[in-house]
């Protein structure tokens, strides 16, 4: 599959995060976990952005582009389930929550510094 393809697809399925998103901010739910799926799918987005930008940086990086994005699309599921599932069963996705955001999501902030390094570099 060609990759800026694959890149389009990446943009097109962060379409639920993003509405989500506008959802929570709409309702005024501005807690933690919002502002850091906030910040998760707009770095991802910015890296994405970038390597459509330079296909060549694109085919270096898009195992890694693609476990970060994963590890977001893990986090807007989690998100959901603690706010659907009944009180006794939401320990399990807020522990996968805070799984993700410690252990993930500082990845994608060293992804995009490496991508805005090697784009700096051409």
């Amino acid at each position: 599959m060609n990759l800026v393809k694959s890149l389009d697809t990446m943009v097109r399925q962060n379409q639920d995060i993003i509405e989500y998103l506008r959802h929570a901010h709409r309702i005024g739910d501005y807690s933690m976990l919002v502002g850091s799926l906030d910040y998760a799918i707009a770095r991802i987005n910015t890296v994405i952005l970038k390597l459509s930008q330079y296909p060549l940086l694109a085919d270096r990086y898009f195992s890694e582009l693609e476990s970060c994005h994963n590890s977001v699309r893990a986090f807007h599921l989690n998100m959901v389930r603690a706010e659907s599932w009944p009180g006794f069963l939401q320990w399990y996705p807020r522990f996968r929550l805070h799984r993700i955001g410690i252990k993930k999501f500082p990845r994608i902030a060293v992804l995009l510094a490496r991508v805005e390094n090697s784009v700096r570099d051409n």
